[in-house]
């Protein structure tokens, strides 16, 4: 239980401030540009990922973990979901910018060696690798009892997916114009972003263990995986003309501005799930701020021509639910006005 007698209302509130992170990250991609010269680089700076020319085709790495979201793998004494979580958020990176996954590693630091906590760590790395249809490479099992420290069971969760695709088949945004329809494909919760908030809100509140208002208790909502959409997006890719992707993770949909230099009029937002509302009504957190760090139900965007709607919507509900969210407008925001929130 964290002991809070006021919780947070915002992510800087929480310990994160992202204006101040993105200084650094101006930092480090200034490094990252210089290293360009040193490979046959396909640079997409501002998207997702950057590519090394191979042929006729891209090779992309994506390279992201689990977060605060293993503390509360610890606090419940439940690790066989967290490994989905670490495959789906690299995956599901890719994906955004429709590359093909072909490969997964893990890098795994724990506190101590615990046969049973690291098998199902594994286990459930495993189970997003086979949900992803590509196989374990390896990778690096580290006992760090120096560093990784707070529970009796401590440790971090990261790694890094392969992604193959054809130079002339990167999905990029740069198809994106006026008119074209906004898909947004379901989450599963919490995914595994904004868990700083999340946690220090909840917790103020709830145990672990304790029972939410809708019958689901903490531990089972804050612990269901990211949803993998690797099998949902390949095959809208095959059949549908698609302009634009994107993972809805942290930034929440400030995200949708990697895309392109339009905005996005999303006026028919679907019902919110529960976890949402309450995560904002015990932390008197704004709407803004809501959708600026949660998914808030929609864990993937599509964007199509207004020709190739009905035939995604028919693909994507076959895979998971997904609603018009809205269109492509010429304003340069992300507009949700159910909520009056301009992003």
């Amino acid at each position: 239980m964290i002991d809070l007698s006021h919780p947070p209302s915002s992510y800087a509130e929480a310990g994160i401030d992202l204006d101040y992170e993105s200084e650094i990250l101006k930092i480090i991609n200034y490094y990252v540009k210089l290293s360009f010269s040193m490979g046959h680089v396909v640079s997409r700076e501002g998207h997702y990922a950057n590519l090394i020319k191979f042929g006729d085709y891209g090779l992309a790495l994506a390279t992201d973990g689990v977060g605060s979201k293993v503390l509360v793998a610890q606090l419940a004494n439940k690790y066989d979901t967290v490994g989905i979580d670490c495959v789906a958020m690299n995956v599901n990176d890719l994906l955004a910018m429709g590359i093909q996954p072909a490969a997964f590693v893990d890098y795994l630091a724990v506190s101590k060696l615990e046969k049973k906590v690291i098998e199902e760590i594994i286990k459930g790395v495993y189970q997003g690798c086979k949900e992803s249809n590509i196989p374990m490479l390896g990778g690096e099992l580290a006992t760090l009892p120096e560093i990784i420290t707070g529970y009796k069971n401590s440790f971090d969760l990261a790694g890094t997916a392969l992604g193959i695709i054809k130079l002339d088949e990167i999905v990029d945004g740069k198809k994106i114009s006026e008119g074209d329809i906004v898909l947004g494909i379901s989450s599963n919760g919490l995914h595994s972003n904004g868990f700083t908030l999340a946690r220090k809100v909840l917790f103020s509140k709830y145990d672990i263990d304790s029972e939410l208002p809708w019958g689901e208790k903490l531990s089972t909502e804050l612990l269901r995986p990211t949803r993998i959409y690797v099998k949902t997006i390949s095959s809208l890719l095959k059949d549908c003309d698609v302009h634009g992707l994107a993972h809805i993770t942290g930034s929440g949909f400030k995200k949708l501005h990697r895309l392109t230099s339009l905005g996005f009029y999303l006026e028919n937002f679907p019902e919110i799930p529960p976890i949402f509302g309450e995560i904002k009504i015990l932390g008197n957190i704004s709407d803004t701020e809501m959708f600026s760090t949660f998914n808030m139900g929609v864990g993937f965007i599509v964007v199509v021509p207004k020709s190739e709607r009905d035939n995604a919507l028919d693909m994507l509900n076959k895979h998971f639910e997904t609603t018009e969210l809205g269109r492509i407008k010429s304003d340069p925001c992300v507009c949700i006005p159910q909520y009056n929130v301009k992003l």
